[in-house]
């Protein structure tokens, strides 16, 4: 860059005197132009090249046989030499190549992704000290965080196609490496260029006008590990292990659930060497990320950080499932009385936590299959929603508008959509929406928490289970779809479109009244748990339901860890709102 026959940079892009850029007019004048030709040649190279791979769709199109190329997600991480020194042509070269512990790359690619691909350049790969062996760990790696998705890892030879790749990307993440470069300028979104720029910058991106900075991320390198960022971790890997007995004994209930959610419960019958359920004697473990763990919530625990949000009321809005979740936190707060689960009553209910050492809160939970209004209201025996008109959809949204105090919402949809895609797409476009209208008209409600749970698919034949799963490839040749199953197959990828909704309204949407939108996602860890179901092998002959209720679960059991999961996203939440790092922008 100091070379004067350097027609972008004559003069050098740095000031290294006062360490400030110093662009000067020439590439100023032709960035808007190498943006121009690459985005140009990008569009053209999508229309002639299927850079999409659509193994991940090909794969299950016996499932998923609606889907489409656009209902792809596809992610890059791109591996280069931090330097430009070396070339193809050279017997040796020093490439420094600097990798990214891999919290990094797992905040960065979203859990939604359908397709992961490493591309790795040859200058890289011929002369960088461990950047293959980077490359390989990474596609392993990717291969467990991302259980579902299409994971690759290639040299790319082709410089065009090289950049095609990154400019076509959805999401683009590079460690320090000059081959991102370019690439960066042209894209508009979800870019993350990690660059050296201490003592002084070493590339010239950091010297661009700030409308192309805008469109990227420059993190400060290395990264620094903030503590709130374990709720993007926490969860996504891990196992299910025996409890000892204290960890079992803390984990049943005070007093039994009524109705059929307590009935294996209240029908147990334990003995000296089976104390407890076997269902509640197993504790989530996480094996990667060790320093975020889900602790088992405590009433005290639970009171103490309900108060130091400010929080006045938990709101779950959703199906049967959501519901089962508003139980099982009310009977781990010993709250759990007159909740009837009657079919000819209305599902609805508030219960009031008394916390002794902290405010009370309250516990509300409104059924609403679908998150929409419907605008009748339904009563037992009488839906009114949905195609068929054979869903329940309680009004919520006046409810969640009018109430006076900070509260956190908990909603959840996909159960009752079966396999109409496109009305689960406008339906949960209409509720992010509907949330932003109504912190438009109430000031007080874009101070609230709000938190999309994701849909657990249930278990085939789960009367035949009584133990956990290993590990995903266990649950994978059970994996079921249709009507007779509820369309279970369907949820992975209504959770994926959620996911990508709310990741752009909490990155992309600058003009947004209402908060950001948490994500409370237990479902790896549930598809690992296909014992301890309504008709599970617990549930006994007096408990039997009919048809197969192989979805819902008793209660105690793995519902619990959705709630002691919420705790764990609740502390990270605080640590989130309370810290003033410039970096907390980039990690919502």
């Amino acid at each position: 860059p100091t070379d004067p026959d350097c027609v972008l940079f004559p003069q050098g892009y740095l000031d290294t005197n006062t360490n400030t850029c110093n662009l000067g007019c020439y590439f100023s004048q032709v960035l808007p132009w190498i943006r121009s030709n690459l985005r140009t040649v990008a569009t053209h190279w999508l229309n002639t090249v299927e850079s999409r791979a659509l193994t991940f769709w090909l794969r299950n199109a016996a499932e998923f046989s609606h889907r489409e190329k656009d209902d792809m997600e596809v992610s890059v991480v791109s591996l280069s030499c931090s330097n430009d020194d070396c070339d193809m042509s050279m017997a040796e070269c020093v490439c420094e190549f600097e990798p990214l512990p891999n919290w990094v790359y797992a905040m960065h690619v979203p859990r939604s992704s359908t397709n992961v691909a490493i591309v790795v350049s040859p200058t890289c790969s011929k002369f960088g000290e461990g950047c293959m062996l980077h490359a390989q760990e990474l596609f392993h790696f990717f291969k467990q965080l991302y259980p579902r998705a299409d994971i690759t890892e290639n040299v790319i030879t082709s410089t065009s196609s090289w950049y095609m790749r990154m400019i076509t990307a959805d999401h683009l993440v590079c460690p320090p490496g000059v081959g991102c470069l370019l690439p960066s300028i042209a894209r508009d979104a979800y870019t993350y260029v990690y660059e050296v720029t201490s003592p002084t910058v070493r590339t010239w991106l950091t010297c661009t006008p700030q409308d192309y900075l805008n469109r990227l991320t420059i993190p400060s390198h290395p990264p620094a590990f903030v503590e709130g960022d374990c709720r993007h971790l926490r969860a996504r890997l891990g196992e299910w292990s025996p409890a000892d007995a204290d960890m079992s004994s803390s984990l049943q209930y005070n007093d039994p659930v009524d109705g059929y959610l307590g009935c294996a419960d209240t029908n147990f019958l334990a003995t000296p060497e089976d104390p407890y359920r076997p269902p509640t004697t197993f504790q989530w473990d996480e094996t990667v990320w060790a320093t975020c763990p889900i602790e088992v919530m405590t009433k005290e625990n639970f009171c103490a950080q309900m108060d130091r949000l400010g929080l006045k009321r938990i709101l779950f809005v959703g199906d049967h499932t959501t519901m089962s979740q508003a139980v099982s936190l009310t009977s781990i707060l010993n709250a759990n009385t007159d909740i009837s689960l009657d079919p000819a009553v209305v599902p609805n209910f508030s219960k009031t936590i008394p916390c002794p050492n902290h405010p009370t809160f309250d516990i509300t939970y409104i059924r609403n299959d679908r998150l929409e209004e419907a605008g009748t209201a339904p009563s037992p025996g009488t839906p009114n929603c949905g195609p068929n008109n054979d869903h329940y959809c309680y009004p919520w949204s006046s409810d969640y508008s009018n109430y006076a105090n900070k509260q956190l919402l908990i909603v959840n949809t996909g159960y009752h959509w079966g396999d109409d895609w496109e009305g689960y797409i406008a339906n949960f476009q209409n509720f992010v929406g509907r949330i932003d209208e109504i912190a438009a008209a109430n000031a007080a409600r874009a101070i609230d928490i709000l938190m999309f749970r994701t849909s657990i698919p249930g278990h085939k034949e789960c009367d035949l289970h009584d133990t956990v799963y290993g590990h995903y490839r266990e649950y994978c040749p059970r994996i079921v779809n249709g009507a007779f199953w509820h369309w279970w197959g369907e949820l992975p990828p209504y959770n994926d479109y959620a996911i990508r909704i709310i990741n752009e309204w909490n990155l992309l949407n600058t003009v947004k009244s209402g908060a950001n939108i948490e994500l409370l996602d237990p479902w790896y860890m549930t598809v690992l748990r296909p014992d301890g179901h309504l008709s599970g092998s617990d549930a006994g002959p007096s408990c039997n339901m009919s048809p197969q209720e192989c979805m819902l679960y008793s209660l105690p059991g793995p519902v619990d860890w959705w709630n002691h999961l919420l705790l764990m996203q609740l502390k990270d939440v605080e640590i989130h709102l309370d810290s003033s790092s410039p970096l907390q922008a980039w990690r919502i």
